[in-house]
């Protein structure tokens, strides 16, 4: 068996089906082991299983969120084991998929959370999520299997990068509270008590937050004409007295308003309100459109996927 890209197997398989030029010549395949090779670009690429949005359950908020190492690892693994019904013992074995991706993001995790043992999961969760990377080794887009453009949808807010993670600067934060009012809008109280498993909250009590509102370091917004605003609130986890500036990168036709286009910190912790609004300017006959938003300081870039959908419904 060998395997290879998706690129490599259409052209395998247009041979295959026209054959060769001659129709006395056999098909021929020859494989080449070229031992291990490093510095492959480009690298990364969204691989064939990776899992790919939107959320059939929440299609307002964008996923996947992040992208990580999960192709070809050589990991870790018990010599009690068996690796695929082989009953000899291993130290490690070779594997793929959102098994392997996950312990990588979840070490990020733990050296965030050393760094900073006060911050909350949802802050971490931002750290790593505006910190991310959106291009390649070769500085290009990330691209997916078929090495076509990488849409947010496969990619999430980009490639996770656990150094930049431990310095985000900015962090879009969330508590218990505004996730229980956005289960509210989702699906209703009952589901609220189940999940939070505290059963004297109230939708009354907590709120309703529709989807696009919540305080997400991804905005996800419907495609249309009419103007549609959302409010994110970020709080900052960088120098004290830190100023930023927003800059918004996105297709002609996609109109993006930021109020107000600087932020001024004064303090540490202290947080700050801002608005995004988002409408269609012409039609280049899409559903879906992809931009950013960058808030740049001295010191820190802090990005945000911006993704407008004519499928998602406003709420």
């Amino acid at each position: 068996m060998s395997q290879v890209t998706a690129t490599d197997g259409s052209k395998i398989m247009g041979y295959a089906r026209e054959g060769p030029p001659s129709s006395a010549a056999p098909l021929n395949a020859t494989i080449l082991f070229n031992s291990s090779m490093v510095h492959v670009k480009p690298a990364p690429v969204v691989a064939a299983f990776s899992s790919r949005g939107p959320n059939a359950a929440s299609p307002g908020v964008l996923k996947p969120d992040i992208l990580a190492p999960g192709l070809n690892i050589l990991a870790a693994w018990p010599s009690m084991v068996p690796v695929d019904g082989d009953e000899a013992s291993y130290d490690y074995n070779v594997a793929s998929g959102t098994s392997m991706a996950t312990p990588h993001v979840s070490g990020i995790v733990a050296l965030i959370k050393k760094a900073h043992p006060d911050w909350s999961p949802s802050a971490i969760k931002s750290a790593i999520m505006t910190t991310s990377s959106a291009v390649d080794n070769a500085g290009n887009p990330i691209m997916d299997e078929a090495h076509q453009k990488a849409n947010a949808y496969s990619i999430g807010a980009g490639h996770v990068d656990g150094a930049k993670a431990v310095d985000p600067g900015l962090v879009y934060d969330l508590g218990v509270g505004e996730y229980s009012a956005y289960i509210c809008a989702l699906l209703g109280e009952a589901a609220m008590k189940t999940i939070t498993g505290n059963n004297t909250l109230s939708c009354a009590t907590v709120g309703s937050i529709p989807e696009a509102q919540l305080n997400y370091p991804t905005i996800l917004v419907p495609l249309s004409d009419n103007k549609f605003k959302v409010k994110r609130t970020v709080t900052n986890v960088g120098p004290a007295k830190s100023r930023y500036t927003a800059h918004v990168h996105a297709p002609k036709w996609l109109k993006v308003k930021v109020e107000p286009e600087e932020l001024e910190f004064k303090e540490a912790m202290e947080k700050k309100t801002f608005t995004v609004t988002v409408s269609r300017e012409g039609d280049d006959g899409g559903q879906i459109a992809e931009g950013s938003l960058h808030w740049v300081s001295k010191d820190h870039v802090v990005r945000s996927p911006i993704v407008a959908d004519s499928r998602v419904v406003k709420r």
